[in-house]
This record gives structure tokens, C-alpha cells and sequence, in this order.
């Protein structure tokens, strides 16, 4: 399983980057999102209680005042 974390301007339809995740394990993702691994096959939006979790996973920095995040989960 992979995982892609796209970003979407702020009322936009269309997204405006994705970034491959998936050097992340599922455990660590599923634990930031507080799930179980095993369930983590859809999309999930990131919001500020997330923030600093995903920075510390990814080094990715979220500018949530102007953004909109998500955090997908891709078959390989």
C-alpha cells in the first residue's frame, strides 16, 4: 500500500499537488489517524490536530490557513 498526500487551494475543486507519502509505514499513519492499519484504504482529510504528527512523519510542513489536505491511500 501506498500513500499520496494531496493539496487543495482553499474552496478549489481541483487539486493542486500531490506528494508521494509512502516511504511512511501504514502503522505510523494509522496510528496518527488513530485507526487501525488494516483499515487505512480510503481518504482521510488532515487538519491541525494532525499537523505536527504528519511533520514529524513526513517533514512536510501544512499551511492549513490556506490549504485543504488529504491523505490517500493507494493499492501498489
Amino acid at each position: 500500500m501506498g500513500f499520496l498526500l494531496t493539496r487543495y487551494a482553499k474552496d478549489e475543486e481541483a487539486p493542486e499537488s500531490e506528494t508521494d507519502v509512502s516511504s511512511v509505514a501504514a502503522e505510523a499513519f494509522a496510528a496518527l489517524l488513530a485507526m487501525p492499519a488494516a483499515q487505512l484504504a480510503n481518504v482521510y482529510p488532515l487538519d491541525r490536530e494532525h499537523a505536527d504528527g504528519f511533520r514529524g512523519l513526513t517533514g512536510i510542513t501544512l499551511d492549513l490557513d490556506r490549504f485543504d489536505y488529504f491523505l490517500e491511500a493507494v493499492a501498489d
